[in-house]
């Protein structure tokens, strides 16, 4: 993987990274605001609902007080129980029948007196069922207006009860039985506004078996089941709205649909009633999911354009970097001319100019050791590289030529052990000389040759201290060679004495 590759997969994984985290960040942050948001609307129009039922509840306790306060119906009653007057009978049934044809809420209107028989009473013929026993309770006790439970007839909305006691002067008359109809909690759960599509508020009770029943007609009931008091066999929002205090957002429950909703709700405990505020969840989420989709198609274009946009600002900061490397493997190559020509005015173009002065610099050190080596190489004089430690490091050609040797023979042995053994302590001791910066000139030894001969050889020699490194030139002497079994001291032998010539 070049350069390039990498840097465009480090841009766009670094992009991409970055955006995921930014996105489900965003996303979470979204989500909690739609949730804050949620609950909030339908806490606002728990409240709501729940101030309004409970204008409704005081405005029938209102109607029964009103009813109560009629001063000939408590003087009719007082009447009554100290004569048992047919009269006064008929005149509290027609102040109940006025009270009845004055408000259509009341459904049936009873008064007892002391002993719990009715002395007067009006209203629909309604078979009360289970309310029956409340409206034969008297209580002595009895203070105020007192809610008696709720009934579900077979057909029609459900209906309440209310008692209260009728005084005069202080003196307990008798007991005023009330049936109010529920109309009044029927419009309030048909008002739908905040509520969307598949929102409604249901207010629930439960009948005298104990099951679950709403108040009302349901804004969706189920076929063959639109009458009212719908019993809610199996709906965990009601059933919470009567557990008491407040449940919000709870996603987990199901209405009598069977469908996911949000809800808030509230519990009316004079009553013992529910109520409960909610709307489906698909319905609610879907704000949220149209988000998460575009916020997906914004990701995916986000991505392309982060991939082509990586790409390019990849291979335009590599590129140069790429030609430079281009123009090192060209070197390497042995193509000396090979420039990057780049021009750029930051850390990289730096880079790219003092390479290429690297580069001029190396094509001409080259250039000089090229004619060096072709010097060395072609001299007719024999010329060595050697070392203080005894070993020759490079030789030319006239050197193989001269002795016979070969270059790897001459560089794999100590260069004494060619010297003539009667030369080898003067040639130590110029060794030394050259190890300490002295110059040689025109020291001679005798050198073996590859036949078995030696010849004479004049040294030229220069040290470099730095490096230990000694530069030779060297000459075989006209004279001609001693034998190997010659002596330098042999009579007649034109060998110099031993420790060589100057």
């Amino acid at each position: 993987m070049d350069i390039r590759t990498k840097l465009v997969f480090a841009l766009v994984s670094v992009s991409l990274l970055s955006m995921a985290a930014l996105g489900v960040f965003t996303v979470a942050r979204v989500e909690n605001s739609f949730r804050d948001r949620t609950d909030e609307q339908l806490n606002g129009l728990a409240v709501f609902k729940q101030t309004a039922l409970e204008q409704v509840l005081d405005g029938w306790r209102d109607r029964v007080a009103l009813v109560a306060s009629r001063t000939q119906l408590r003087l009719s009653l007082a009447e009554y129980n100290r004569s048992g007057s047919a009269q006064s009978a008929e005149t509290i049934a027609g102040i109940l029948r006025d009270a009845a044809d004055a408000a259509p809420l009341f459904r049936e209107l009873w008064v007892h007196d002391l002993n719990g028989v009715v002395v007067g009473g009006a209203g629909a013929d309604i078979a009360a069922g289970p309310m029956d026993a409340a409206l034969l309770e008297h209580d002595p006790a009895l203070e105020g207006i007192r809610y008696n439970g709720v009934s579900f007839p077979e057909d029609g909305l459900p209906v309440v009860g209310f008692t209260t006691p009728l005084r005069l002067d202080s003196e307990l008359l008798g007991y005023l039985h009330v049936v109010l109809s529920t109309d009044e909690i029927r419009e309030l759960s048909d008002e739908y506004e905040g509520l969307g599509e598949t929102g409604e508020a249901v207010v629930v009770a439960r009948d005298s078996d104990g099951r679950l029943r709403t108040m009302h007609p349901v804004r969706f009931p189920p076929p063959g089941l639109e009458g009212s008091g719908y019993l809610l066999e199996r709906d965990g929002a009601a059933a919470q709205s009567l557990a008491g205090g407040e449940v919000r957002l709870a996603r987990e429950l199901s209405d009598y649909r069977g469908e996911k909703v949000y809800i808030a709700t509230r519990y009316i405990a004079e009553t013992d009633w529910g109520l409960v505020v909610k709307v489906d969840e698909v319905e609610q989420s879907q704000p949220m999911i149209q988000f998460r989709q575009e916020m997906a198609q914004l990701a995916v274009t986000l991505a392309a354009f982060t991939i082509l946009l990586g790409t390019f600002l990849g291979f335009r900061f590599a590129q140069p970097i790429h030609v430079l490397a281009e123009t090192a493997s060209k070197l390497a190559k042995g193509d000396l001319t090979a420039r990057s020509g780049l021009t750029l005015e930051d850390e990289v173009g730096l880079l790219a100019r003092t390479f290429d002065q690297m580069a001029e610099s190396m094509e001409e050190q080259v250039g000089l050791l090229t004619e060096f080596r072709r010097f060395f190489d072609v001299s007719i004089d024999m010329m060595c590289i050697a070392s203080t430690d005894g070993y020759f490091r490079r030789v030319n050609r006239a050197c193989t030529h001269e002795l016979g040797w070969s270059e790897e023979e001459l560089l794999s042995k100590p260069f004494i052990n060619f010297v003539h053994p009667d030369d080898q302590r003067a040639t130590a001791a110029e060794t030394q000389k050259l190890a300490g910066g002295q110059p040689t000139i025109r020291f001679t030894n005798r050198f073996l040759c590859a036949n078995g001969t030696y010849k004479r050889i004049r040294w030229n020699a220069y040290p470099e201290a730095e490096t230990g490194r000694l530069y030779a030139i060297a000459r075989v002497r006209s004279e001609q060679p001693d034998h190997v079994h010659e002596s330098a001291d042999s009579p007649g032998s034109d060998t110099p004495p031993r420790g060589g010539t100057l």
